[in-house]
């Protein structure tokens, strides 16, 4: 079984995790403003462990995947698969020491077919993390989803 992992890290100065979390995470339908491999997502009610999350990426392909480690305001993973590859994409906010915020996002991809889907998800993997980051901290400075 093969594994690979994205991984991407960005400092914000200006902004709290707490102005991320309500912009850019909490509320699902916010998601394809920041993640430009989604065309649209929701949730079966409020973003909380446990959660269904729908998603309808660029490409036209459907998945569904399941909220697997939630805390309120800091992080949240969501999981599911995709083509017959494990992928589980974690999303965590933490302030700096002299104000601002860092976003982490990890995605990792596993299972047989993870060595395949790695020659053709890369790309999508790498720009919805390092974009995803900077779309999300300036939806954030623009004061949310609307």
């Amino acid at each position: 079984m093969g594994e690979w992992v994205v991984e991407g890290v960005r400092d914000e100065d200006g902004l709290t995790p707490d102005q991320v979390w309500a912009a850019a995470y909490a509320d699902a339908s916010a998601w394809p403003r920041w993640n430009a491999e989604l065309s649209e997502a929701s949730l079966d009610g409020p973003l909380r462990l446990g959660a269904t999350v729908r998603l309808r990426f660029a490409t036209g392909l459907r998945a569904t995947f399941t909220v697997t480690e939630f805390e309120e305001g800091r992080l949240f993973t969501d999981a599911g698969r995709l083509s017959g590859v494990s992928i589980s994409h974690r999303h965590e906010l933490e302030p700096l020491p002299a104000g601002g915020v860092r976003l982490t996002n990890r995605m990792v991809f596993s299972g047989r077919l993870a060595g395949l889907a790695r020659t053709f998800m890369r790309r999508a993997a790498l720009r919805t993390v390092s974009e995803g980051q900077a779309r999300a901290a300036a939806l954030a400075r623009l004061g949310g989803p609307a």
